[in-house]
């Protein structure tokens, strides 16, 4: 079995010849919010905007280890790292793309991802994604925090405890 490479990725990912996916970081993002929510099929088509055909057969295999390696840190009882530097906690930024990722992930299973009972908690946890996204610029409340560095950095440091949150909502056994 192959192992997970993530210069391959992200050469590729990065790259000129990646037309249909998104770039390293939103990949990363987008990978976290399937492994935390709830059950979604055909996330790998979405992934490549119905273009998986189109993507080297050695990076599908990538991603699909990629997210595998994500679920087993969940497993794990580990926290998720990023696959890169956070140079500034800013929308502009890598932790930026990687928010954008998790939210189209998000929204691409909308419906299942808020579930009245769970939607004020689901909302709560996923504030530090949808301000880094830059999704709701119009939002004056999203505007204010964009321009509080401090509540910035607290919020990206809050995104890895978040992502267990989030898994634990739809995919810890019932009591």
């Amino acid at each position: 079995m192959a192992a997970l490479d993530l210069d391959l990725l992200s050469d590729y990912l990065d790259g000129d010849q990646n037309e249909y996916g998104l770039d390293f970081a939103a990949t990363h993002g987008f990978l976290c919010a399937i492994a935390v929510g709830p059950q979604q099929q055909n996330w790998l088509s979405l992934l490549f905007d119905q273009n998986e055909q189109q993507v080297p057969v050695e990076i599908i295999t990538q991603i699909k280890l990629w997210l595998a390696d994500i679920q087993q840190t969940l497993s794990n009882e580990e926290l998720i790292e990023f696959p890169f530097e956070i140079e500034e906690a800013d929308v502009d930024s890598s932790l930026g793309d990687w928010s954008v990722g998790f939210v189209d992930a998000m929204f691409t299973n909308e419906e299942a991802w808020f579930q009245d009972e769970i939607e004020e908690t689901l909302v709560e946890l996923t504030l530090p994604m949808m301000v880094f996204s830059g999704i709701d610029d119009e939002d004056p409340q999203m505007e204010s925090f964009r321009r509080n560095g401090q509540l910035m950095d607290e919020l990206a440091e809050e995104i890895p405890d978040n992502l267990t949150e989030i898994y634990l909502l739809y995919h810890a056994p019932e009591a």
